[in-house]
C-alpha cells in the first residue's frame, strides 16, 4: 500500500536525524555525511515547498502563514547547509555550524509536526494524501538528480525579506550582513 504524504514527511525527517547523529559520531566519514545530507535535505525541502505546502494552502487558506514559515526555516536551514559544506569538517567551527544546523532544523521539525502536518491531515482526504505522497516523492526522486549543492538566497531575495521584516538600513548592508539581521 501507497504511504500518504505525511508518513513520508515524518520519515525523511527521522532521516535526517539519523544522518545528524553520525555526523556527530562518526567524524571520519563527516564529507560523504554532509554530502548524503544536502542532497536529502534539500530535495526533501523543494518537494515539499512545490508540491505540499500549495496543496494545504489550497486545501485550507488559513495556514498560509504556517506554509510561509515553514519556507522560511528551508531557506534558513539551507544557508546553514550551504556552510556546512563549506567548512573544513577536521574544523572545530563544523561542529559550530552543525549544531547550528541540527538546531534549526529540530526546530522547524518540531513546528511541522505539531503545526503543519496535522493540519494537512484534517484539511485533505486520505486520498489525496496518497496521491500527494506519490508526487511528493516524484518531485524529490527529480530533485536528486539535480547536484546537490543548496541554493543559497540571493542578495536580492534577502533585501526583499529584510524589507518585509522593516530592517533599518537594509539597502546598504552586505548579503553576510543581511543574513544576520534576519536571523537575529
Amino acid at each position: 500500500m501507497s504511504q500518504n504524504v505525511i508518513e513520508l514527511i515524518m520519515a525523511d525527517h527521522r532521516d535526517v536525524e539519523m544522518i545528524f547523529e553520525k555526523l556527530k559520531s562518526q567524524p571520519e566519514n563527516r564529507p560523504a555525511l554532509v554530502a548524503e545530507l544536502a542532497a536529502k535535505f534539500v530535495a526533501h525541502a523543494r518537494a515539499e515547498e512545490a508540491e505540499v505546502y500549495s496543496a494545504l494552502v489550497k486545501a485550507d487558506p488559513s495556514e498560509r502563514g504556517e506554509v510561509h514559515h515553514g519556507t522560511e526555516e528551508h531557506h534558513e536551514a539551507e544557508e546553514l547547509l550551504a556552510t556546512l559544506m563549506e567548512t573544513d569538517p577536521d574544523r572545530p567551527e563544523f561542529t559550530t555550524v552543525l549544531e547550528q544546523l541540527v538546531k534549526a532544523v529540530k526546530h522547524h521539525v518540531e513546528e511541522e509536526e505539531t503545526d503543519i502536518l496535522p493540519a494537512m491531515a484534517k484539511a485533505v482526504s486520505a486520498d489525496k494524501l496518497v496521491k500527494l505522497g506519490r508526487t511528493f516523492s516524484q518531485a524529490k526522486a527529480e530533485e536528486l538528480v539535480k547536484p546537490p549543492r543548496p541554493k543559497g538566497r540571493t542578495k536580492e531575495e534577502l533585501i526583499e525579506q529584510a524589507r518585509e521584516k522593516n530592517v533599518e538600513g537594509y539597502s546598504s548592508m552586505t548579503k553576510d550582513e543581511l543574513l544576520a539581521a534576519l536571523a537575529g
